[in-house]
């Protein structure tokens, strides 16, 4: 799959905001994504929140529509 990385830019999600969002699409954990990404699981979820604020989703289903819906998101890009 292509991201369309205009789109993504329309978002403004920031480096972290990414890999977070490629690692929920692989079907991390919270937990498992901090292990993973080297921070606290609050830091995960301050992530998630300012993902769904800018995506206007209100879970990681929602979150993983909107992505695979609009943008072809590729986790392993």
């Amino acid at each position: 799959m292509i991201v369309n990385k205009l789109a993504m830019k329309a978002y403004s999600f920031t480096m972290r905001e990414k890999q977070v969002i490629r690692k929920i699409l692989t079907g991390m954990s919270t937990k498992e994504l901090a292990e993973e990404l080297c921070i606290s699981i609050y830091t995960v979820q301050d992530h998630l929140k300012s993902i769904f604020e800018k995506t206007g989703v209100s879970s990681r289903n929602e979150l993983v529509w909107e992505v695979f819906s609009k943008f072809c998101f590729d986790a392993t890009e």
